[in-house]
């Protein structure tokens, strides 16, 4: 089948419909009435003689061959986009604009907050929006261009193949306690029952630590506060409510003039890397440009 064969209005409504995760809110989103939607993709799946999408209850749910292209349309759609803005943008404009920027919960903010204030000095019309999510929440907004690009601790595209992801930096993610909670090269039963200051409540982070030092499962873990933010687990693990796991950049300092202890096994540091994750191929606004090369320029080369 030829592309001048199809309407690419009925393509455009069904990205928005698949994006949306229904017809009835891609309805809202184009304009449209649920019934014109409905009408749209039938239309199209008359057109390519394939179901697009499953009707679930009310819902709807995409197929696989829907969810192919929903993919390649969806870098379609960026590419044009991509084309249209080269061709309207002038050599010399100045940034002016939102830049959106989504971040998983528990970021720490010691090197953004340094990007984003030269951001922001070098283009006074720039304004900077950031939005804490958990990861698939993040993953959802970029698919649906309420985010320009989003920072998280795995690549996004395993949620959705439309969006691609950048390795920035690894980090070094350490056990650290104050005095009285502090126990040189523990085992894992000492582990178990030191009181532990985590992020989430399903303990992840200190679970990875744990397989990744003694190649073990962790096995129940005195979990004594979840409280998502990084800067939250050090003021908490200074004041010796429990121990907890923090990048190394972080701890350095308050490791160097004896305020925190690492605790340490025989293996090497627990690694965790940060990516940087947007819609493949997409042309961004001015304002969300500059933002992305200055996350990309303070990441690289960042020590772990």
């Amino acid at each position: 089948m030829k592309l001048n064969t199809l309407d690419l209005n009925k393509l455009h409504v069904f990205v928005a419909a698949a994006q949306a995760g229904g017809f009835a809110i891609a309805a809202q989103r184009l304009g449209l009435s649920r019934s014109a939607v409905s009408q749209s993709i039938a239309s199209l799946e008359g057109a390519l003689g394939i179901r697009l999408f499953d009707r679930v209850g009310r819902g709807t749910v995409l197929t696989e061959r829907g969810s192919l292209l929903l993919e390649r349309v969806a870098g379609y759609q960026a590419g044009l986009e991509s084309a249209l803005s080269a061709l309207t943008e002038r050599p010399g404009d100045e940034p002016a604009g939102a830049a959106r920027l989504g971040l998983f919960v528990g970021f720490s903010h010691k090197r953004l907050s340094a990007c984003l204030a030269k951001l922001l000095a070098r283009y006074p019309k720039v304004t900077v929006k950031l939005l804490f999510l958990p990861h698939a929440d993040l993953a959802e907004r970029l698919v649906e261009r309420k985010l320009d690009a989003a920072l998280s601790v795995y690549p996004l595209q395993r949620h959705a193949r439309v969006l691609e992801s950048t390795r920035l930096v690894d980090e070094e993610m350490v056990l650290v306690s104050g005095r009285k909670h502090y126990v040189a090269r523990p085992s894992l039963s000492q582990i178990r029952r030191l009181p532990i200051v985590d992020y989430y409540e399903s303990g992840e982070l200190t679970r990875a630590w744990i397989r990744h030092h003694y190649r073990a499962q962790p096995g129940a873990l005195r979990i004594r506060a979840h409280v998502a933010t990084v800067e939250f687990v050090l003021e908490l693990v200074l004041k010796d409510v429990g121990v907890g796991i923090v990048p190394r950049y972080l701890a350095a300092p308050l490791l160097e003039n004896g305020l925190l202890k690492e605790i340490r096994t025989q293996r090497r540091a627990l690694a965790d890397s940060i990516w940087l994750s947007q819609i493949r191929g997409a042309h961004h606004e001015l304002p969300a440009s500059r933002m992305i090369e200055g996350l990309l320029a303070a990441f690289e080369g960042a020590a772990p």
